[in-house]
């Protein structure tokens, strides 16, 4: 199946309507994908040796080699940026065990883990959608953006939060591997979230029950953990220490 091309068709008609500079970026070459320092299935391929970012300011896209991908945000390998909000909040792919891109999450500096979409084509369709629904509103001609507070209110579904759960409850055998191999690893005071069936917009704010954290991935499906994190010596701390 195609994304990448429907995509930036639609882009590019929304490019040709907007009063101001939406730059879109080319997607990379195939040759490009085999140095990159994650696997990138087929799909992730098609989509995005079409389309490779696009720009409105001041707000980046970078899809296929984002600036700050290097850095350590706290988040679990693997995992691809495709954006950031210039405070330290990051939107990401999560790549499963088996190579697979899966959810796109945003983590915000303070704010919590937050599901964006079920894919990188259904985040890309609806922040696209979200912006030409702006752009048929009465008054968009004169100059309003599309990344106005309406914009991020639109693009950002309300969702629940997500149950919070301390690995040292999680201990004793259970039906779950994926949980029970997590659990194995991770201090008593972690805190778990599985975000397997969650739908966008749902919301795990670990920020709020441990302050600073980072993030740990179970293999074999979206199930995270945060462990609560000394960034300052960069190691674990203990919750309320």
């Amino acid at each position: 199946m195609l994304f990448g091309e429907p995509l930036t068709a639609r882009l590019g008609a929304l490019a040709a309507r907007v009063p101001f500079d939406l730059a879109i970026r080319p997607g990379a070459a195939a040759d490009d994908f085999d140095g990159w320092p994650v696997p990138v299935p087929p799909a992730a391929r098609e989509l995005l040796g079409r389309l490779g970012g696009f720009t409105v300011p001041p707000t980046e896209f970078t899809l296929t080699g984002h600036p700050r991908q290097a850095g350590d945000h706290g988040l679990p390998h693997p995992h691809w940026l495709v954006s950031d909000d210039g405070g330290g909040g990051v939107t990401w792919v999560d790549i499963e065990s088996d190579g697979s891109w899966g959810q796109v999450l945003m983590q915000y500096r303070e704010g919590g883990l937050h599901v964006e979409a079920e894919s990188l084509e259904a985040w890309l369709d609806r922040l696209i959608g979200t912006a030409e629904t702006l752009v048929d509103e009465t008054g968009f001609e004169d100059g309003v953006q599309p990344f106005a507070d309406d914009f991020w209110d639109a693009l950002h579904p309300e969702g629940p939060a997500l149950p919070l759960l301390p690995a040292a409850d999680l201990r004793s055998p259970g039906p779950d591997p994926v949980l029970a191999a997590l659990v194995a690893r991770l201090p008593d005071d972690a805190l778990v979230a599985d975000l397997r069936t969650a739908r966008p917009g749902s919301r795990a704010r670990f920020d709020r029950a441990l302050g600073p954290y980072r993030l740990e991935r179970a293999a074999g499906g979206p199930v995270f953990a945060a462990v609560p994190w000394d960034w300052e010596h960069n190691r674990p701390r203990r919750h309320g220490a």
